[in-house]
């Protein structure tokens, strides 16, 4: 028995391409999925379809910008075309007829409409209702050429795209592997130079003792970067291993504030703590979520000049309706040099930070000390594993001014 036909279905949505194909396969009809408009522009050239499904609604050019480029192939002109939507723009149904379109469909899809239209048109076939204008001929090779440059256009950024998925792709693998291979030559140097160390010739000589606490001091900051590139990868992997049990963030607060204590007074900075009495407990790995807050509060000790002030809120967001569990908001403030407005998303991509890396001092806890970028990144991924929220606000950046910059931080309670 010969297939009454093959139907093109140009549908994003997966859940409605595979309702039309079961629909239409269960009718005989062989069916061919595209899905988007520049995929289903160039399938229709390929396979010369009995009848195309449009949708109207599509992720790169709109069904009905596809179905004018397809009329525009004299092999395709008499492919009859049904356009499928769920927008109620009162209009569409005479768009559709105007640009070329055979019939009109409206979702939910209608069984029995579906059939009905798809057997009638494949007989039928599209003819041109009444010759155009020479007007009308005019605009529409206009509308062509428009068309097929925003098909080059949306051609070089798909590759565009691919080379910077590519690259990120290949970025993380980098960082999978260095981190990895890194690890054991570091802890060779530093298991060899603890064994020095202990020589009784060494021992006493407080010159090599020196320049061995200088090699620990190093190895100890290379394998801090080498954890963070691990967190890194784990975050975007989901695959943080978290585990979960009741955490006061009041108490990792205090803890953090201690934690801090020598920092703080080096650089001669006042950490001013506000922390509400009736703060609920949150359901989340206590030690990731004290990670995470040490990386932030020490960004602003990074960022703020000497003599400045951080300070620590924390408080509780009742939720509403009040019957919804309301969150804790912890705002971690500065007197610091602010973020640019445009880098303050960027801050929480791998590698962002925002300042000038060559202007880095070697040290971390000094102002602008040095950091590989990925301590707000993972600070991101773990409260986002706990399903809170984080971002940044500030006025700008300003060595002089120092307008500063806040920290806001929403996470779920019990």
């Amino acid at each position: 028995m010969n297939s009454p036909g093959t139907i093109l279905n140009v549908e994003d949505t997966p859940e409605n391409r595979h309702l039309v194909r079961r629909i239409l396969e269960s009718q005989g009809y062989n069916v061919v999925d595209a899905e988007n408009a520049l995929q289903g522009i160039e399938k229709a050239l390929e396979i010369r379809p009995d009848l195309i499904l449009m949708d109207i609604n599509l992720p790169d050019l709109d069904g009905f910008t596809a179905v004018t480029r397809i009329r525009s192939y004299a092999q395709l002109t008499s492919v009859p075309i049904l356009a499928l939507t769920a927008r109620t723009v009162h209009d569409d149904r005479e768009r559709a007829k105007a640009i070329g379109c055979d019939g009109y469909l409206n979702k939910p899809i209608d069984l029995d409409e579906l059939i009905n239209q798809v057997a009638r048109h494949i007989v039928t076939r599209h003819k041109e209702t009444e010759p155009a204008t020479q007007r009308e001929l005019y605009l529409k090779e206009q509308n062509v050429t428009l068309i097929e440059e925003l098909e080059k256009k949306f051609s070089e950024l798909k590759v565009a795209y691919d080379r910077l998925k590519h690259f990120e792709e290949a970025k993380s693998n980098f960082i999978s592997v260095a981190s990895h291979e890194l690890r054991t030559p570091l802890t060779v140097i530093h298991s060899y130079t603890q064994m020095l160390q202990m020589l009784p010739a060494l021992k006493s000589d407080p010159t090599a003792q020196e320049l061995f606490e200088g090699v620990n001091k190093g190895v100890k900051r290379l394998q801090e970067i080498m954890n963070d590139m691990v967190s890194v990868i784990r975050v975007e992997l989901a695959d943080q291993n978290l585990k979960f049990g009741p955490v006061s963030m009041r108490s990792i607060l205090k803890s953090l504030e201690s934690e801090l204590g020598n920092h703080l007074r080096e650089r001669d900075l006042q950490l001013d703590l506000d922390l509400a009495e009736d703060l609920p407990m949150v359901q989340g790995d206590s030690k990731q979520l004290q990670s995470a807050l040490s990386r932030i509060i020490n960004n602003a000790v990074k960022y703020t000049p000497d003599g400045g002030r951080i300070s620590i809120t924390a408080r509780l967001l009742q939720g509403k309706p009040l019957d919804e569990n309301p969150f804790i908001e912890i705002v971690i403030a500065d007197t610091g040099v602010g973020i640019e407005l445009e880098k303050q998303k960027l801050i929480f991509e791998k590698f962002g930070t925002a300042e000038d890396v060559a202007l880095h001092s070697t040290s971390k806890t000094k102002f602008m000390g040095g950091g590989a970028g990925l301590g707000l990144t993972i600070a991101k991924g773990v409260i986002e594993a706990h399903e809170g929220r984080i971002w940044v606000e500030s006025a700008g950046y300003d060595k002089e001014n120092l307008p500063g910059s806040k920290f806001f931080i929403l996470l779920p309670t019990q």
